[in-house]
């Protein structure tokens, strides 16, 4: 008796498992366009208006990394040359809406200092107040339509690095500065969204 109330669980159970089988599927995430996404190829020209650089300690100059990035590495984003605007430079009369793009924008910083307990090393172990700060890096960035003045992208990026090395600007800035326009890519490239999709094997 036993032995068949065990061959009727085998058999419900077998029945269950192959009832509810289904195809097998592959899950696959891809990068959805959102209203963001900035279509450069209608653009025949595109111009960088240097970038203003506000709040910045006087012994570091960040201006040739922002340039560098805006004239070197955005043209490869793009696939497109970017143009340095000349100072006071103004569009032609005769523009017409879509024949030049123009990138301009702010960067601003702020540095909060503030007093951290460390041991010391030395003979004698003891411990000291160091004093760390906290760097908070804001871009304002915008793509701007030269001939109507409309901003066709604008946006407000933040990064923070707590614990930054007060002797070591340059690293700081250029370990924000990265963040910044790996997210800032991303946002105008239309590629901050991902969806799951389905794919029946």
């Amino acid at each position: 008796m036993r032995k068949a109330i065990i061959t009727v669980y085998v058999v419900v159970i077998a029945f269950i498992v192959g009832s509810c089988r289904t195809q097998p599927v592959n899950i696959v995430r891809i990068p959805v366009k959102s209203s963001t996404t900035i279509g450069f190829i209608e653009y025949k020209n595109v111009v960088y208006d240097p970038v203003k650089v506000e709040k910045f300690p006087s012994e570091y100059d960040p201006g040739p990394s922002i340039d560098y990035f805006f004239l070197n590495e955005l043209p490869k984003t793009i696939k497109k040359p970017i143009k340095r605007q000349k100072p006071g430079e103004k569009p032609a009369s005769d523009l017409k809406e879509g024949e030049l793009l123009r990138i301009g924008g702010e960067i601003s910083l702020k540095i909060k200092e503030r007093n951290v307990i460390e041991d010391q090393k030395g003979r004698k172990k003891r411990r000291v107040f160091v004093k760390i700060e906290n760097w908070e890096l804001q871009l304002e960035i915008f793509f701007r339509d030269a001939a109507t003045g409309k901003n066709i992208f604008s946006k407000k990026i933040k990064e923070t690095y707590n614990g930054a090395d007060r002797k070591k600007p340059d690293y700081n800035f250029e370990f924000l500065f990265r963040k910044i326009t790996e997210k800032f890519v991303r946002l105008f490239m239309g590629l901050g969204r991902l969806e799951t999709r389905y794919l029946i094997k």
